[in-house]
């Protein structure tokens, strides 16, 4: 099993990169030389193991990480890829953060790059220019890579994204083409649900060509058919599925997946479990209202009666939710992974994942993680409320929704408690 690092824990490289294909090409250079220049991007190596959300929605693609961003692209003539990030403590809606438009990219054999980053003291990203390759991001930040290519001609273009290990190649709303999809570079996943002539030919090309683990068409291509050499089409009646970095890399392999996706999401809403995650939630927004505002002194002070520390209470929160809900969903789907970063119990074995982190830091890190329980949702829809489930060893779905709100409100009392100390840190 892969070793999976939260947010910060590293420094996570991830790389968004665009490249245009305009028709006519650039005189006396080849399609294949052109097509080959266009897709063989710059990498960086990025942590293995988080989960990838793609979820396809009607007017394009959006792919939501586990560091907290949104990265929408878009299906249609709006040529822009829009970046969300989890920057306000009180909600775990996605806020605007930046517009790249497209339209604006130089018309260069060269990539544009531009550098996505959050250092941990920071709740907003920076995105910023930068010349020639990346350089290498400091220990503290967590960086995306974002490059786009265009060529003089007709309107139209491919996205590649590589976040945590994972490469996923969007086709947008053009017509495939077998002269370039002759020239994809191996990936994990192929986007093409706004691609209108989609069928058996053209989806061998492209699992020959980028030997993906997943390729997602629309659920409404009725000419699409299993092939006798390959696994049964799936069919997913809502929009998300999860990605991680692939394990078997070996050339050749035939283990591509077809996947019809439909574009509307499984609505919790009409679901019991909409209550649940709600009373977790808001129990979760109300201890980020408190430790958002500790200092990093008053993070690690000690207690005269030996008790736990502010951080120890906001990493084993953030720690107990993310393994629960980790081993419920690796039981449903066995490409999340099940993560522990619970901290030693005892006051004195506890080492601190991050001594220097205000409480804000770690309240986004906990953000993140209720993002993650949030987005992969969907898995539980068809579990029994009450009966516990296969993955863990303690916890049904109710059990450990309403365990987690129990939780929240006991460890943000027990830090209130110290709060009222008489040599408790000023701020």
């Amino acid at each position: 099993m892969a070793h999976f690092v939260l947010p910060h824990q590293k420094n996570r490289k991830r790389i968004l990169q665009t490249a245009f294909l305009n028709q006519p090409l650039l005189s006396g250079v080849s399609i294949a030389m052109l097509l080959s220049l266009l897709l063989n991007w710059p990498t960086l190596m990025a942590d293995q193991g988080h989960p990838v959300a793609i979820k396809i929605e009607p007017q394009g693609t959006a792919i939501e990480t586990m560091g907290g961003f949104r990265i929408f692209v878009n299906a249609t003539d709006k040529r822009s890829i829009e970046i969300q990030e989890l920057s306000d403590l009180n909600t775990l809606a996605f806020q605007p953060a930046h517009v790249i438009h497209l339209e604006n990219s130089k018309q260069t054999k060269v990539p544009n790059t531009w550098q996505l980053f959050r250092r941990p003291s920071e709740l907003m990203s920076t995105l910023s220019g930068v010349s020639g390759q990346p350089s290498p991001a400091a220990n503290d930040v967590d960086a995306v890579t974002i490059c786009t290519k265009r060529m003089a001609g007709k309107n139209g273009f491919i996205t590649r994204v590589d976040v945590d290990g994972v490469s996923i190649i969007d086709l947008g709303n053009r017509p495939l083409d077998a002269q370039w999809i002759k020239n994809l570079e191996s990936c994990d996943v192929v986007v093409a649900t706004a691609c209108s002539n989609v069928n058996n030919t053209t989806l061998q090309q492209i699992t020959d060509a980028a030997q993906p683990q997943f390729i997602l068409i629309a659920i409404g291509h009725n000419d699409v058919e299993s092939p006798p050499t390959q696994r049964a089409i799936q069919i997913v009646d809502h929009n998300t599925i999860a990605v991680a970095s692939k394990i078997d890399t070996t050339p050749g392999r035939s283990d591509t997946r077809w996947i019809k996706m439909a574009s509307e999401p499984w609505k919790i809403e009409e679901s019991d479990l909409a209550s649940l995650f709600g009373r977790k939630e808001a129990a979760a927004a109300a201890s980020r209202s408190v430790f958002k505002n500790l200092s990093v002194d008053q993070m690690n002070f000690v207690p005269g009666d030996g008790s736990h520390t502010a951080r120890w209470n906001s990493e084993h929160m953030m720690g107990r939710e993310l393994l629960f809900f980790s081993q419920i969903y690796h039981h449903v789907d066995p490409t999340i992974t099940v993560v522990n970063l619970n901290p030693k119990q005892m006051p004195a074995d506890y080492v601190a994942a991050h001594p220097d982190w205000s409480g804000q830091q770690e309240a986004l890190l906990t953000l993140q993680v209720e993002a993650f329980s949030r987005r992969f949702a969907y898995l539980m829809r068809d579990l029994p409320l009450d009966e516990k489930t296969q993955g863990s060893k303690m916890w049904s779905p109710r059990g450990l929704l309403l365990q987690m709100e129990r939780h929240y409100n006991q460890h943000t009392g027990n830090v209130k408690k110290k709060m009222m100390l008489s040599n408790w840190p000023p701020k």
